[in-house]
């Protein structure tokens, strides 16, 4: 998917952060927000762009979009200087326009939340809450004004921004699940169901919701969620519902949905991952000969590669298969 407006550097960071081997230069990745503007002005200057505070909103006029505008002001085959004067520009008219709302700047601002909250250096979540709402009422005016589907609409907007969108809206909801913020959860759920691609992730999101209050109804959720992956496999959904029945449902789902993973495991990692949630399980349940039988196995493999890949044919498959 290819990004559009700042999204591309604002990845450039990310990784660059992540990961230190990655050596983009320097102006790619600048937090542009820490250096005063005087200095945004003179290093346009220096890339033939001669604007000040009074002429930026004029020139300014003329655009709909940071983009818009360094098309209008930027006539050299220089890339780099086109780059560059774009990454200037683009803090300019978010500070200096800030009535001026973009999508790109929207998205910018939505990335940057986003990642001061996965570094845990966001105070507290009432900005995020507020660009998770705006995001929203984008996702449906664009949705009522284009011909096309709200996943098609949701895959577009989402272009604009570095982070996958629909992943951090999954892990953002399951951490107010897991801080029993049930009802801001489930508000999340029922704003962004319709968009996202993914609908199988957040119908075990909705079944969570019930684990603390009506066993009932989420028992019926999870298996009816089990059928449809039997028709559309999902390893690492699967492994996701298991953690879950660990300690919420009911036995027969949990070795249902063990079995069910089981021929869909691709890597010892996932092995692992399996037999490791299997022992919690029989802790849980105080069935220490079963609990003790599997860590005896994930002993016996805790030299092994976990990237290799996993052989249906593992002898410990079947042993595990005898402790179900």
């Amino acid at each position: 998917m290819e990004l559009k407006g700042k999204a591309l550097y604002n990845l450039l960071k990310i990784n660059a952060l992540d990961n230190p081997n990655l050596v983009p230069k320097a102006w790619q990745i600048e937090d542009l927000r820490l250096v005063p503007i005087h200095q945004i002005f003179e290093r346009l200057k220096r890339l033939n762009l001669a604007l000040d505070e009074q002429s930026f909103p004029l020139f300014a006029e003329e655009a709909d979009s940071p983009e818009d505008l360094l098309d209008f002001v930027w006539d050299s085959e220089d890339m780099e200087g086109h780059d560059r004067a774009y990454l200037l520009l683009f803090e300019l008219w978010r500070r200096l326009l800030p009535n001026n709302q973009t999508l790109s700047i929207f998205c910018d601002e939505l990335d940057h939340l986003i990642d001061r909250y996965d570094r845990g250096m966001l105070e507290d979540d009432a900005a995020l809450e507020d660009a998770l709402s705006i995001l929203e009422d984008v996702l449906d005016n664009a949705s009522d004004e284009q011909d096309s589907s709200p996943e098609e609409v949701f895959a577009e907007i989402a272009r604009y921004c570095a982070h996958d969108l629909e992943s951090f809206l999954y892990d953002y909801i399951t951490a107010q699940i897991e801080n029993e913020d049930q009802l801001y959860a489930s508000e999340l759920i029922d704003s962004f169901y319709d968009y996202i691609s993914e609908k199988k992730w957040f119908d075990f999101l909705r079944a969570r919701l019930f684990f603390s209050t009506t066993t009932e109804e989420s028992n019926r959720l999870i298996e009816r969620l089990l059928e449809e992956l039997e028709e559309e496999p999902d390893v690492d959904l699967l492994l996701q519902i298991i953690d879950s029945l660990v300690h919420f449902g009911d036995i027969r789902l949990f070795h249902l949905a063990v079995k069910q993973a089981i021929p869909l495991l691709k890597t010892e990692k996932q092995f692992r991952e399996l037999l490791a949630m299997s022992a919690d399980y029989y802790r849980c349940l105080d069935k220490e000969k079963e609990e003790k039988d599997i860590h005896t196995l994930l002993e016996k493999r805790s030299k092994l590669d976990e990237s290799r890949p996993f052989d249906p044919s593992d002898k410990n498959l079947a042993l595990f298969y005898d402790l179900l």
